[in-house]
Parts: C-alpha cells; structure tokens; sequence
C-alpha cells in the first residue's frame, strides 16, 4: 500500500513537472477541456433540477394531477362541482384530494397598494404536499368553507418583504381586495408548491362562484393515491365517477377525467429540448476529448525517444501507462476545475431564462453537480488519455533508439479522431441551423395585430368593490377616457384576455348550427373588450363594422376571420347569431363584424383551439361580472411608450387609490418573451455548436501541424528534387480535405438519423432540409480545408537545405 501511495506521489510530481515544461500544450488541453466539462456540468445542474430529482413532496410517486376533458377539448380545468363529486367518490382509492386556482390579490394594508400572486387552495393541499408551518398554523376544513372566517397564510418570502419578518404577525388582520384576512400562519422559505406564490387562502371561501358544472375556471386538482393503487387503477375510479356524472348530468355527458403522475407533468414539456441540449454538450466534450487524445498521441509521438530509453533501462509497461494516465487524469482534473468555474458563470448568465422551467429557480451547483463533475473529468481523462498512453509505451517503441520511425499507426489514429470531431461538428452545427432557420419562421410569423408603440398594464379589480357590472364598466370607462387624453396616446382600451398572454375558451354554436349533443358544441377563444380595442392592437377590419359604445346594450359580438371561413363558407356571416343560453342569462349575439386572426396561444400556432370572438366588455361585466374584474390595460402611443407608464400609474391611482398597476411592460417586450424558451434553446445550441466548429478547426490544424513537422525530410527532398511549392501546397491541403469530407459525410447520415428527434421540436423546418444541410457543409469544409491550408502554407515555404540538415 505504502509502495502504491509512492509510487502515485512520483508519477504526480512527475506529471506536474511535464506539463509545466509545455505551457502551450496544458493551456489548450485544459481550456478545451474546461469548455466541454463546464458546459455539460451546467446542463446536468439544470437537467438535475427540473427532470431528475423528485418534487420536493413526501412520496411523491404516489401524487397525481388531474384534468378534465371534453369532448371538443383535450386538457381543460376542472368544474367545481365535479371535482367534490370525484372526492366523495373515490375515498377508497386516493388518501387526500385537493382542489387548487391561481389567483391575484390586491394588498392595501401595511403600505402601498400591491398585487400579489396567490393560490385559493382546499386544506388537503397542505397535506399532500407535507409542509409544516413556520409560524402558527395551517387552515383546515372547518376554515375551508363558504361563510367561514377569512383566513390567509403567507409565503415566507411576502412576510419578510412586505412585513419584516414580524413574528407577531400571526393573528393580525390584512386587507386583500378589499376584504379583511386573519394570518393564521407563515409557511417555511423552502416551501415551492408549482411555483412560487405569496400566500394561500382557502378555495372554499368562494365555492358560491363555481356552481356551473359547464363553467371551467381554473381549477385543477391534486390527489395522494393511497400504498399499493397504481395509475392505472385510479384513472379506472375517476372514470366510472366521469361516467356517473354523465348520467346525471346529461349537459356535461362526455366529460372525462386526465390523470398524470405530478413528476411527469411537470416536465412533459421541457424534457425534450433540454435532452436535445445535453446530447449536443456531450458531442462537444468528446470533440474536446478527441482533440486532447490527439495533442496526447503527438505529445507522446514526440517523446518516443525518452520513453523508449524507460523501457530499455527496464522499466514496464504498466509503469510507463500509469505514469501517462497520471498526466491525462491530473489535465482532465484541472479541466474540470476550470470547468466548475464556467458552470457557476454560466448558471449566473442563464439566470434569467432557468426561471421558467420547472424548480428554475432552485438551480445551482450543489454537491451533485460537483460529484458529476468529478466523474466526468475522471472518466474523460482515462478515456482520452488511455490509448495514447498504450501506444506510447508499446515495447516495439525500442526500435526508435535504432532510428526506425514508428509514425504510421498513430497517424492513423490521429485522422480517425479528427474524422470523428468533424462528424460530430457537422451533426451539431445541422441541428443548430435547422433551430436557427425554425426560429426565423416563427419569429417572422405575424400575429394578427401591431406591437410597435403599445403599453400593456394589468387590473385587478376587487368583487368587494366592484362586484357589480356597471361598477367595473362605470371604472373602465372612465379610466380609458382619462388615458386618451394623456399626451402621446392614440388609443387606449381595456381587454379581458390579450393574444399570447392569456386569454379564456368558451364552448359556442350558431342558430341554425347547434349540434343536437350540446356537449359537442365547438370551442372558441374569447376576448372582451372595449370598442378602442381593435384601433388600439391594429387588428384589421374585414367586414362589417367594429364595436361602437352603444353596442354594450345591443347583445353584438365580432368573430375572426378562421371562424368566418370554417362556419360560413362562401357567405356573409354579418347578421349570423351566436345562441344563448336555455335559462336567458346570456342573450343570443349578433354578428356585425369579422376582424383579422390573432395568434392567442404563441406565434408557433400551438394551441388549443385555432378561432376567436369578441364581446364587448361592458356587456360581458353586465352578465358575468365576476369573469370581468381581471383586465388588460392596452395605450398605444405615438411615440416611446416607456414613458408612459409612470403617468397611467399616477392615473389608475386618481380613479381608485386602492387599486394597483402590475406586470407594466410594452407589447413588443411580452410577445418576444413568448419565444424565450426557443430562444434560450437557440442560443445553448448555437453556442455549442460554434465551440465544436472552434474545437474540431483546431483539431485539424493540429494535426496537420504536426503531420509537417513529420514531413520535413520528406518535403525536403521533394523540393530539392524540383516538385514546385504549389504541388507542396496541394498535398497538404489534400490530406486535410480528405479527413473534412469523410467527416462531413459522416455527420450529415447521423443528422439525418437523428431528424425523427428534432422535427417535433422544429416550425414549419423540415429536419431533412437540404439548404441547411448544404449550407453547413460548405461552411464547415471551408473552415477546415483553412484549418489546412496554413500547415500546408508553412510546408511549402520549406528551405530543402535547412530540412536536410536538420534530419
């Protein structure tokens, strides 16, 4: 033992030694090195976090979401009524079922008036998730219920921002829009139920919202299946609940139930593309390592005489591979800690973007990251290192000490490496440039309507105090009056719903049209607004007229132009009527316009439903004023609108003091947003991808570097034999070339064996596109044959009586 631990001290100090005698050589070994080990530790942090590690729950395997589905709606949310009916009917299979809605509240006590993000959430979703109160108590069933207090529990992140971290807060009462809630307690700072939110309230305070079996408002639900029921048997009971409820409820017949393991649905989306990312960093440190076994192999090609004086002296294979491991493992180990220090960059720089994946915001190195890291850089080195250190210490190396050169073989090897770099250069740089050109398209879709010079704010107005239609009319109507006339506004309107940031569904049929199943009846997004709505946004007019502000009495609504085509084919649909309701509360509309389509999901097209009308609002506050207090404030300016919004801030405070202004940000801003994750995606690739054309360049001039410096004597005498510079030039380049072509060959059959992979992540781009794929070659060979033609430049410029001598 003691004879090993000296035996690695020597080989250590000996390896130290050696690469401090080639600084050139350790700082491009290292450094490319630390490029492909930083960026893959970056990727497993954010790969750890979002997809590998279980939701911070208490088995979590046992907990899963649900949905409702309809029968013209794939994945809805869930129907209050329903989802007690599933509750009561299931107890033998889930242990705890809860029932939860993203909300916003308007504080207005201790303070400025502030929006806060919340969650009315049932008391079971305590319990499923396990947590435990940092401060005084969770509310349970008795507090989860109409009529009962109000009650409220706090994110430890709003209790200390907004209430310093006062332990007396427990039992004090806060004013949320308008109404007054007991704090009954403070949930600890590493409490993350699907997201961060600022506090909780009991979704039972407001079941009296919810009594429309065909009303979907947000609700989705959580269940806890008790040991031993598998998925499978608990969508078996939610299903015969379905059925059941069908029976008694013919108008919902139809509806059915999704159920999905909560660690499955919270990553659905993102797994692809960040497995797509962490392939394309994994061929980026293999060109790394490729590119150090080649500067290894011509290392050790120019150390053959020393080492073949080791063998002859006596020393043995073994000892000879352990010592040369010993320098590719301690390269690889300071690669790494170069690495580490990249990765904690780059995670700092992505920041921004990690937010929206799942648990974004907990990513950071932590110790698995760095045991990752310790193993990559362990295996990398042996792996790169390995068969350099056997060819180097091949006994036949003995004859070197007789002038015999042994340069073939490792020739050989170095052209199959650098074949592989290009291969796996050419794979990436193809699946960047089919992202690159899916990015264009979809960035270069139109979205129906003008973001140039448009401010957007949000409202929240409370029920308490405007729980009436003409209430929230009487506030709307005088806030877009007030905002007209502020100087450098050209229009200024108020919408529930915007295109691309959220809008609702709502099922519909025409007279004449209805299907005889009423659970049939089509879905349709659905927009209220004000008559400067369509001036405000640009959305043209292609029939009929636009809203004026006596429509909000006339029972009118304006379609766009997919559901003028798909519902009236070849006719006017002016004067068509929207049915109404059997019990009269919502009137039959008429037809009087057909405007532009507007993209309401993202510019990829990507939605539920492909078609959209429009109300005006002071009609929908008249018959639905609870789904009318949550608005958009839409200024289009004729200049900056930047400056605009500390004046409509000032404005929203003359009308109502207690009411704040959120998510203030210009259109332009909020629809690039709506790209982030493609675009994120976009620039880790490309970024990649230019590290591998960097990496695989600087391979082939290495290797075509030292192939001259082999060839010395050999281009020697050729010149002195009268073979012109040119045919010098030539050959060298030719070598260079045959190993890009083969390369470039080779990586375009793997891109196209990989495009069934990337075309579910692309837009309207072919994965098999042949522009990209020739494109990319031509770029690739260019730089390659470059990275060949400055060796060969220098071969050519060869003094023969200067080679001659020195051989």
């Amino acid at each position: 033992m003691h004879c090993n631990v000296d035996t690695l001290r020597q080989d250590l100090r000996y390896a130290l030694r050696s690469l401090r005698k080639s600084p050139g050589f350790t700082f491009i070994a290292v450094l490319a090195l630390a490029l492909g080990i930083g960026a893959n530790t970056v990727l497993f942090s954010v790969i750890s976090f979002a997809l590998l590690r279980p939701v911070p729950i208490p088995n979590p395997e046992q907990v899963v979401v649900l949905n409702q589905t309809l029968p013209t709606f794939p994945r809805a949310s869930c129907a209050w009524l329903d989802y007690l009916d599933w509750k009561a009917q299931t107890a033998g299979v889930f242990s705890r079922f809860g029932a939860a809605r993203r909300d916003n509240f308007n504080l207005t006590s201790s303070g400025e008036p502030e929006r806060v993000s919340g969650r009315m959430a049932s008391a079971d979703i305590f319990g499923i998730t396990g947590v435990q109160p940092l401060l005084g108590r969770l509310y349970g069933p008795d507090d989860d219920k109409a009529g009962a207090p109000r009650t409220v529990v706090l994110s430890y992140g709003l209790w200390k921002r907004r209430f310093g971290g006062e332990p007396g807060i427990v039992g004090k009462s806060i004013e949320l829009s308008g109404d007054s809630y007991a704090v009954i307690g403070v949930l600890p700072q590493e409490f993350r139920f699907l997201g961060a939110v600022d506090l909780f309230v009991p979704i039972g305070l407001f079941a009296d919202r919810y009594q429309d079996r065909g009303v979907h408002p947000g609700i989705y639900v959580l269940g806890r299946m008790k040991p031993g029921v598998t998925l499978e048997a608990a969508r078996t009971a939610l299903s015969a609940v379905s059925e059941r409820i069908g029976q008694a409820h013919p108008e919902v017949k139809g509806n059915g139930v999704y159920a999905q393991l909560l660690s499955e649905d919270q990553v659905a989306d993102t797994r692809p593309a960040l497995l797509l990312l962490w392939g394309a960093v994994a061929f980026v440190l293999l060109i790394a390592a490729a590119n150090v076994a080649n500067l290894m192999l011509s290392r050790a090609a120019s150390r053959q005489g020393e080492i073949a004086l080791r063998v002859a002296l006596g020393a043995s294979r073994g000892r000879i591979v352990g010592q040369l491991l010993t320098e590719s493992v301690l390269l690889s180990v300071l690669g790494g800690a170069l690495g580490l220090a990249f990765a904690a960059w780059g995670l700092d720089a992505l920041g921004p973007w990690l937010s929206s994946l799942p648990r974004g915001g907990d990513i950071h190195l932590d110790l698995f990251a760095l045991a990752f890291t310790a193993l990559v850089a362990l295996l990398t080195g042996v792996g790169f290192g390995l068969v350099p250190a056997l060819r180097a210490s091949d006994p036949a190396l003995h004859l070197v000490l007789k002038e015999v050169r042994t340069g073939g073989q490792h020739g050989r090897l170095r052209s199959g490496l650098i074949i592989a770099e290009v291969a796996l250069c050419m794979l990436l740089l193809v699946g960047a440039g089919l992202f690159l050109r899916s990015f264009a398209r979809v960035t270069g879709v139109s979205p129906g309507f003008d973001t140039k010079n448009v401010l957007i704010f949000s409202i929240s107005l409370p029920p308490s105090r405007y729980s009436t239609g003409d209430a929230i009319n009487r506030f709307t109507g005088e806030l877009r009056r007030r905002a007209a006339q502020l100087p450098g506004v050209t229009a200024a309107a108020v919408s529930v719903g915007l295109p691309i940031l959220g809008t609702g569904e709502t099922s519909f049929s025409f007279e004449g049209q209805a299907p005889a199943d009423p659970t049939q009846r089509a879905q349709a997004s659905i927009y209220t607004v004000t008559p400067e709505y369509f001036s405000a946004m640009r959305i043209p007019l292609l029939q009929g007229r636009l809203f004026e502000e006596a429509d909000g009495q006339r029972n009118v609504a304006i379609i766009d132009e997919r559901m003028a085509q798909r519902y009236f084919p070849g006719k006017s649909p002016l004067g068509q009527r929207f049915e109404g309701s059997k019990d009269g509360t919502v009137p039959a509309l008429e037809v009087v316009g057909v405007v532009g389509h507007v993209e309401s999901y993202g510019l990829d097209g990507h939605g539920p439903v492909d078609i959209a009308w429009y109300a005006p609002l002071d009609t929908a506050a008249r018959i639905v004023p609870q789904f009318s207090t949550n608005v958009f404030v839409v200024a289009r300016t004729s200049q900056d609108p930047g400056g605009l919004a500390a004046p409509l801030r000032k404005l929203v405070a003359s009308i109502d003091p207690l009411q704040p202004v959120f998510a203030v940000e210009t259109l332009e801003k909020a629809v690039d947003e709506s790209v982030g994750s493609q675009r994120l995606t976009l620039l880790l690739l490309n970024l990649f991808a230019a590290l591998a054309l960097v990496l695989a360049s600087v391979g082939i001039y290495g290797v075509m570097s030292y192939s001259v410096t082999q060839r010395t004597h050999e281009i020697g005498i050729r010149m002195a034999l009268g073979a012109a510079r040119s045919v010098v030039l030539r050959s060298v380049v030719a070598q260079g070339a045959r190993l890009a072509v083969i390369g470039i060959v080779l990586g375009s059959a793997l891109a196209l064996a990989f495009s069934r992979l990337l075309q579910g992540l692309l837009f309207h781009t072919s994965a098999t596109d042949p522009i990209t794929y020739l494109s990319l070659a031509l770029l690739l060979g260019c730089l390659t044959l470059m990275a060949s033609w400055l060796p060969a430049l220098r071969a050519s410029r060869v003094d023969p009586a200067i080679a001659l001598r020195a051989e």
